[in-house]
């Protein structure tokens, strides 16, 4: 029974020591250190990564805002459902847009997709399993809620030419546009139902 139990702890010492040093090692890549960074750097990088998360979440949050109030402008101006989605699919690849030539021009990743593949590589090498579906997740993320362009950089490498980077902008925000120009449109016909 002892040497049970002590089979179990040792094993169980060995997964929880191999999942921190997993998570650690995911964590320095997603915060960009490396081993010659000293603690002044790596405060830096750190403070550097969380002012562009503030900045694009405050910048997201106000995006979806005006999404918001564009979808219920047109829906009480009598405007078509393709109208609205139309209308929300250019300002979406504008404001997608946006931020890629933002950090095609100055090399700052706003949506932190660069910094998100750093850790999801780091993830694929341990395990190939967890880094698609790491990537599958922030896939979902990107597309549902925080914006198109984190994708485009995530995979920046891969899609090449500035024409590619515009067809896979113009083809991810036109299914962000369908999906909130149907749950704004739905959330608009439900307050008006019942005001």
């Amino acid at each position: 029974m002892v040497l049970k139990q002590r089979k179990t702890t040792r094993w169980t010492a060995r997964v929880g020591t191999w999942i921190g040093a997993f998570v650690l090692e995911t964590l320095k890549s997603f915060l960009n250190f490396k081993e010659e960074d000293g603690l002044l750097t790596k405060g830096k990088k750190t403070a550097n990564l969380i002012i562009r998360r503030v900045v694009y979440f405050a910048a997201d949050y106000g995006l979806a805002f005006v999404s918001a109030a564009i979808v219920i402008a047109m829906k009480a101006l009598g405007f078509s459902f393709l109208l609205a989605f139309s209308a929300l699919w250019i300002f979406d690849f504008a404001a997608a847009g946006t931020f890629v030539v933002f950090y095609e021009k100055t090399g700052k990743d706003l949506s932190l997709g660069e910094d998100f593949r750093r850790a999801v590589d780091t993830i694929h090498k341990k395990s190939r399993i967890a880094g698609w579906m790491t990537t599958l997740f922030i896939m979902a993320q990107a597309i549902y809620w925080t914006g198109p362009e984190q994708i485009v950089i995530f995979f920046r490498k891969e899609i090449g030419t500035i024409f590619r980077v515009v067809v896979v902008l113009l083809f991810l925000t036109a299914i962000q546009a369908v999906i909130w120009t149907v749950l704004y449109g739905f959330g608009y016909d439900l307050i008006t139902r019942f005001f």
